[in-house]
C-alpha cells in the first residue's frame, strides 16, 4: 500500500515532480560526462606515450634502462620467449631494437629514434599499417624505412626518396646507410612522430651491426591492468641478474606523475560540481517538502501515523531517483559513446599546449561501467542525503501551524 501511495503522490504534482527528475538527470549527465572526458584522455595520453613505444610490460638487460646504449642490448634465447609467453595473460612477444640515428637528407638533418621491428606483429598489436599516409607498408624482407609525418615535413622529404643514417652501433661501431622510405606515417603522439624511423629487424640488426641482438622485448598483454602482475610474474621465471621484467609504469615516471597531477585538478573541479548539483537537488527537495507540508498535516491529523508518512516520503525519493538515475544513464550512454568515437579536436593554442606534453590534441570519452557506477553511487548519496529533510520535517512537523498556512 504504502508502495501505491508514494507511486501517486508524485504524480499528483506533475510540474513539482519533473523539476526533481530534471535536476537529478543533469547531475548525471554532468557528472558522467565529465569524468569520462577526464579518464578518456588519460587513457589516449597512456596509448600514445605507452602503447605505441614501450609496451605495458618489458624486458630488457639489467643494466639498458638505466644507461640506453646498444651495448646493454641482449641476445633473446627461444627458452627465454618460451619462459614469457607460459605467464598467464600474455598474449605474444615481440622483439625490438632501438637507437639514435642522425638523419639527412639534402641540406637538412634531425636526430630520429630509430626501432627495428618485426613488421607484421607490430601491425597486429599497435595498427601500424592504419597510420600510413602514404606510400606503402614495410614486410620484414624489405630494405626500406617509415617515418613519421612531421619528420618528413621537416626534411622536405617523401615516399621514394633515400634518407642517409648516421649512428654508433654495437661495441662503437660506425653505423652508416642510405634507405628508400616505402611510406610515411602518422603517429598520434606529435612528439614521436617528429623523430620516428621505422626499420624491419632484420635490417636494423644489420645497420647496427648487432645480428643477433634487441634492446628490448615486448610483452603483449590482453589487458594493460595486469601489468603488474604479469610483471611479478616473468621476473620470478627469469634469471634478474642478467634480465628484467618492468611495468610501463616503472619505464615512464613522469607520465605518471603528469597524470595524478591533471587527475587532482579534475578532482578538484568534479567535487565543485558535485557541490552544485548537491544544492540543486537538496534546493528542489526542499521547495517540494516546504509545498507538501499542508499535506502533510492533513494526512497526519485524520490518522496517519508520522513514520509511516516519513517511510512514503522515502519511497518517494527512491521513485525519483530512480526514474532521474535510469533517464540520466540513458541520455548520457550515447553521448559518451559518440565522443568515444568521435573525439573532440583540439585547435589553437590548447593544441599546441598538449603536443608540447606529447598528447595528441583530441578529447575522448572512456566507456567503462565503472566511472557510470561510481557517479550513480555518489548521486546516491546526495539524493538519500537531501532525502533525510522530508523526514526530519514531517517528525517536527506542528499540525496547527501547518493547517493554517
Amino acid at each position: 500500500m504504502n508502495l501505491r501511495i508514494a507511486w501517486r503522490n508524485i504524480w499528483r504534482n506533475k510540474k513539482r515532480t519533473f523539476i526533481t527528475i530534471s535536476s537529478i538527470i543533469l547531475a548525471v549527465v554532468l557528472a558522467v560526462f565529465t569524468r569520462s572526458f577526464n579518464e578518456g584522455t588519460y587513457v589516449k595520453m597512456i596509448e600514445n606515450s605507452v602503447g605505441q613505444l614501450t609496451g605495458y610490460v618489458n624486458i630488457h638487460n639489467i643494466d639498458y634502462w638505466e644507461d640506453k646504449m646498444l651495448d646493454n642490448g641482449m641476445e633473446v634465447t627461444q627458452d627465454l620467449i618460451d619462459n614469457a609467453k607460459s605467464v598467464e595473460g600474455v598474449n605474444d612477444v615481440t622483439l625490438k631494437i632501438e637507437s639514435f640515428a642522425l638523419a639527412a637528407y639534402e641540406k637538412s638533418t634531425k636526430g630520429t629514434l630509430l626501432i627495428g621491428i618485426n613488421p607484421k606483429k607490430e601491425d597486429e598489436y599497435v595498427k601500424l599499417k592504419s597510420k600510413l599516409t602514404e606510400g606503402e607498408y614495410i614486410t620484414e624482407s624489405d630494405r626500406s624505412i617509415l617515418i613519421g609525418s612531421r619528420l618528413a615535413n621537416y626534411l622536405k622529404i617523401s615516399v621514394g626518396d633515400t634518407l642517409v643514417l648516421m649512428g654508433q652501433g654495437h661495441y662503437g661501431q660506425s653505423a652508416v646507410g642510405a634507405y628508400p622510405i616505402k611510406g610515411i606515417i602518422k603517429m598520434p603522439s606529435p612528439v614521436i612522430d617528429r623523430q620516428i624511423i621505422y626499420m624491419p629487424l632484420a635490417l636494423a640488426q644489420e645497420y647496427l651491426s648487432f645480428p643477433s641482438g634487441v634492446t628490448s622485448m615486448v610483452i603483449r598483454i590482453e589487458d594493460g591492468d595486469l601489468a603488474d602482475d604479469v610483471c611479478n610474474e616473468l621476473n620470478s621465471k627469469i634469471d634478474t641478474t642478467i634480465n628484467k621484467a618492468m611495468t610501463w609504469k616503472e619505464m615512464t615516471p613522469e607520465l605518471i606523475q603528469m597524470i595524478e597531477g591533471d587527475r587532482a585538478g579534475g578532482f578538484l573541479m568534479i567535487g565543485i560540481l558535485y557541490m552544485i548539483i548537491a544544492f540543486g537537488v537538496f534546493g528542489t527537495v526542499l521547495m517540494m517538502t516546504e509545498e507538501r507540508k499542508k499535506e502533510f498535516a492533513v494526512m497526519i491529523s485524520i490518522g496517519m501515523q508520522k513514520s509511516q508518512l516519513a517511510i512514503i516520503s522515502i519511497i518517494e525519493m527512491i521513485y525519483i531517483n530512480a526514474i532521474g538515475i535510469g533517464v540520466g544513464i540513458a541520455l548520457t550512454i550515447p553521448i559518451v559513446m559518440y565522443f568515444h568515437y568521435n573525439p573532440i579536436k583540439m585547435t589553437g593554442e590548447m593544441a599546441k599546449s598538449m603536443e608540447q606534453f606529447g598528447i595528441e590534441a583530441e578529447l575522448p570519452t572512456l566507456m567503462e561501467f565503472s566511472i557510470f557506477k561510481e557517479q550513480i553511487i555518489i548521486i546516491l548519496f546526495i539524493t538519500a542525503f537531501a532525502a533525510i529533510y522530508p523526514v526530519f520535517a514531517i517528525m517536527k512537523l506542528k499540525l496547527i501551524k501547518a493547517l493554517r498556512k
